[in-house]
């Protein structure tokens, strides 16, 4: 009997910690719903770039930049287009490879960060994938991430703002990868997303910038 009583307090336990598991996983995978008050999206950045003839690495290193300040928040958006790699050996496809970067402060008391979100869409004779290995965070937690495969149109990495924090800063890099020959154009747009609260109210900031690559011998 005593030896029973013991593994069913040892079973009781262990479903207690599976239990409290399982919470702890629903509540990261479904943050909690929140009312926007406001959305701000700026006006998108635009960049061209034509594919080279094939077999051929271009080194681009093409900076795109926007700063944004009101209402107590002030962020800046980078991305930098940092070299074109033609497919090579076993791989079939040509690949942008693109770095982004966000910084973002709340000056406004009782102010912070809630979530920042890096969401992207593409067309299906493309691929998108996140270097994960490549991921540098400051306040901020990795809530769910999504690389965009053939076929699907959508990618997205979703960080979480930790402990209210009024500073955040992220920065990866992406591998846009283009399964064409390089007569075909490409469009890819990327939003990176900043919801906080302003010390009354949850307001988000959009900035959208738009890459297109041109096919050879198009206009």
């Amino acid at each position: 009997m005593i030896k029973r009583l013991e593994w069913n307090k040892k079973t009781a336990s262990a479903f207690a910690v599976a239990a409290a598991l399982t919470i702890v996983l629903v509540v990261a995978l479904n943050p909690r719903e929140i009312t926007i008050a406001e959305n701000t999206t700026l006006e998108t950045i635009v960049w061209t770039f034509q594919r080279p003839d094939a077999n051929q690495h271009v080194i681009i290193e093409d900076k795109l930049e926007s700063t944004y300040s009101n209402d107590g928040l002030s962020a800046t958006f980078h991305m930098w287009l940092s070299d074109y790699i033609p497919r090579a050996g076993s791989l079939n496809y040509d690949t942008l490879r693109v770095r982004l970067d966000i910084n973002a402060t709340t000056s406004n008391p009782d102010s912070f960060i809630e979530n920042v979100h890096v969401v992207a869409h593409k067309d299906q004779e493309a691929q998108l994938g996140w270097q994960e290995t490549d991921v540098y965070l400051e306040n901020l937690s990795l809530v769910a991430s999504a690389d965009g495969y053939r076929w699907s149109t959508q990618a997205y990495i979703k960080l979480a703002g930790v402990n209210h924090t009024s500073r955040v800063y992220a920065t990866t890099t992406t591998f846009w990868k283009l399964l064409t020959p390089n007569t075909q154009s490409h469009q890819l747009e990327i939003a990176y997303e900043i919801t906080y609260y302003n010390g009354t109210a949850y307001n988000k900031v959009v900035q959208p910038f738009q890459l297109n690559i041109v096919g050879r011998g198009e206009t």
